[in-house]
């Protein structure tokens, strides 16, 4: 490096004593870093995405599904101002594949689903629904069956066998003692729905469905009665992918569970079906392991989750 001019101690071309490049070199090089932003914070300010995929899981038909969350998504898009668009699979086995391959950047999926994503290292889950979750077992209000006892050796109805309830409610009877020849025949179902009305039917003697679904069906006036239910578990997760910017991250939960507190969100609310969210810590989905390793075992023989 050569610097010219009057003022350097010698003529034209005369090199500056080592000190000196020295200091010249740090001092371009501090003007350099002032001008260009670290690796750090240029990653911490990738922008954030303007459109958010949201997967959903296949609990009813794809139809009513994306009917039904309809409302979420149309909530979420407004209040992060971003398109939010629904997405789900035609079985639960393909949408666990995409989850695991990271192809959503939300996920709303059955609790030990939820578990399954956590594991994959790919999601964040943020909130579940303020109420919990269990199964229930129902039977026709004027039926003849009084209690769970009565129910050894029927048939029973449960959504598919890699559903959490099918799962909690089969775990249920047998802890109550009907297993060897007092078990019941369980007989799966495409979804809670069809197995509650195979009950009204008379095809089956008695059914496992979701308290969520048993709670429905009351309202809309279906006469059925519980004659037994399992303990309370953590219900759906709606997670984030771990790669988005926290700070989108952070604004998703606020906004979920920020719902409840505005009359849009009452409303959308009110048309999913849930009663509001809270957050929900990791930990919670850990009691749903022997489900999820179960319901693993039992891989491409269900199609549905819970609701």
């Amino acid at each position: 490096m050569t610097v010219n001019g009057a003022g350097s101690g010698g003529g034209p071309g005369q090199r500056l004593p080592r000190v000196c490049r020295l200091a010249v070199f740090a001092l371009c090089a501090l003007v350099g870093l002032a001008g260009a932003p670290s690796c750090a914070s240029a990653s911490q300010e990738a922008p954030e995405p303007s459109t958010l995929r949201m997967g959903v899981y296949p609990s009813i038909s794809t139809i009513a599904l994306l009917r039904r969350f309809a409302p979420l998504r149309d909530y979420l898009t407004r209040q992060l101002g971003r398109e939010v668009v629904l997405e789900t699979a035609g079985d639960i086995d393909t949408f666990q594949r995409r989850t695991a391959q990271r192809r959503y950047d939300l996920v709303l999926t059955a609790p030990h689903f939820a578990l399954a994503a956590l594991d994959s290292g790919r999601y964040r889950v943020q909130v579940t629904p303020t109420n919990p979750l269990s199964a229930q077992v129902v039977v026709a209000a004027a039926g003849d069956i009084h209690h769970f006892s009565q129910l050894a050796g029927a048939r029973v109805g449960t959504p598919p066998p890699d559903a959490l309830i099918s799962l909690i409610g089969r775990d249920l009877l047998v802890r109550r003692g009907l297993t060897g020849p007092r078990a019941p025949t369980f007989q799966p179902f495409e979804t809670h729905n069809a197995a509650y009305k195979a009950v009204l039917g008379g095809d089956v003697r008695a059914a496992v469905i979701s308290v969520n679904i048993y709670r429905r069906a009351r309202l809309e006036g279906q006469p059925l009665r519980s004659v037994a239910h399992s303990r309370d578990f953590p219900g759906v997760g709606i997670l984030t992918a771990a790669d988005l910017p926290a700070a989108l991250q952070a604004r998703i939960r606020r906004v979920l569970v920020g719902m409840s507190a505005s009359p849009g969100g009452r409303e959308a609310l009110r048309r999913v079906g849930h009663p509001g969210y809270r957050r929900v810590a990791e930990g919670e989905y850990e009691v749903l392991r022997p489900y999820l390793r179960a319901a693993r075992h039992l891989e491409g023989r269900g199609s549905s989750g819970d609701g």
